[in-house]
């Protein structure tokens, strides 16, 4: 049940983030984070990653309903098995990190991205991320690593 808790804790953590995020920074407004190297900056991305297929909203909706599909499956089945923490736990991240997006992208026609790191490569700079975001590529980790100690 906890991985369960991960998913909906997810949900809720990008709602209540987004929800003050478009209430108190216009557009593209940038705020830095003390001496970190992060600025907030509100963007509403219409696309995928790096506003991919923004021309296609349909077809966006319809690609995140086909991954959170087959995540959602992935993660019924994995929830079967005895033991398999590390599995469910990645599955879960991802599941309700792509969850959050989808359901931004089904409420407003965007995903609300607000964390863009300050570094001197050109491309990763353009980048704006949510935590959303992160779930996923935390879950991924957890997968690869998973697969990397089932190797040794």
């Amino acid at each position: 049940m906890i991985y369960v808790g991960i998913i909906v804790a997810i949900c809720a953590a990008e709602f209540f983030v987004r929800r003050r995020v478009n209430k108190n920074f216009s557009t593209n407004e940038n705020r830095e984070v003390g001496r970190l190297p992060i600025r907030l900056r509100k963007y509403h991305n219409e696309g995928m990653a790096n506003n991919t297929l923004e021309k296609k909203p349909q077809l966006v909706k319809g690609i995140g309903i086909g991954v959170v599909s087959i995540l959602t499956i992935m993660f019924l089945l994995a929830m079967t098995l005895k033991g398999k923490s590390a599995l469910k736990a990645g599955l879960a991240l991802i599941l309700g990190g792509g969850l959050a997006n989808l359901l931004e992208r089904f409420r407003h026609g965007y995903v609300t991205d607000y964390v863009q790191f300050k570094v001197p490569i050109p491309f990763l700079k353009k980048l704006i991320f949510n935590i959303a975001d992160f779930c996923v590529f935390i879950g991924m980790a957890v997968l690869m690593l998973r697969e990397i100690g089932k190797q040794c």
